[in-house]
């Protein structure tokens, strides 16, 4: 790995991870003080967000954030297929709704919608990063994606808690979770010929050392 590689490692994207399980909202009792699982689920069950026009776009839009973060992951990394596939599994099962819903009861848009969701990072973990060409816009498109998507998120999520006429603010893990993505973004331009870890010349279209 070359000193430019050292520059290149995604340490930006663990603080993005990490931020996920901040408290995104934070209200007068404890019970309101939630990551963005938690928010997405909070949402689903508020009526306002059934009857938007996008139905659940809060909870949709806060259920996105971990996709951006793994096709980020794996345009870094470039892992081999077997590490690709494990963590893209992973990640699938952690995003899918309860088994009782897998066993039947499929009638709950929000459980769907996390099934559908679950299914989505599947291709996202296959095929993300493996046509270098098309990895090195990704890879500055992705982290203003995510901040775009998350604001808007959050912003649909807390007019919907105002609507119920509760008392609720932003929290913390909404601008952890910017900063780490514009800390990708920085990385990426003030280093666009850095050789990645492990995998020299995988971008031969940037500038060279």
């Amino acid at each position: 790995m070359t000193a430019r590689g050292l520059t290149r490692q995604p340490w930006a994207i663990y603080v993005g991870l990490a931020a996920l399980f901040l408290p995104w909202m934070h209200g007068g009792a404890a019970a309101l003080n939630l990551n963005f699982r938690d928010l997405a689920e909070w949402c689903s069950l508020n009526p306002l967000s059934r009857q938007a026009d996008l139905a659940l776009g809060a909870s949709l839009g806060l259920r996105l954030l971990p996709l951006y973060l793994l096709a980020m992951w794996l345009l870094h990394f470039q892992p081999q297929i077997l590490a690709r596939m494990l963590v893209t599994l992973l990640l699938a099962l952690s995003l899918l709704p309860p088994p009782e819903f897998l066993a039947g009861d499929l009638g709950d848009p929000n459980y769907r919608q996390m099934t559908f969701v679950a299914l989505v990072v599947m291709p996202v973990g296959l095929v993300t990063g493996r046509r270098p060409v098309a990895g090195r816009k990704l890879r500055t498109t992705l982290p203003l994606l995510a901040i775009a998507t998350a604001w808007l998120s959050l912003a649909a999520a807390l007019d919907l808690q105002h609507g119920l006429a509760l008392n609720v603010a932003a929290g913390t893990g909404f601008p952890v979770f910017a900063l780490a993505m514009l800390a990708c973004l920085l990385q990426d331009v003030k280093t666009p010929g850095a050789t990645l870890p492990g995998r020299p010349g995988n971008y031969p279209m940037d500038a060279p050392g």
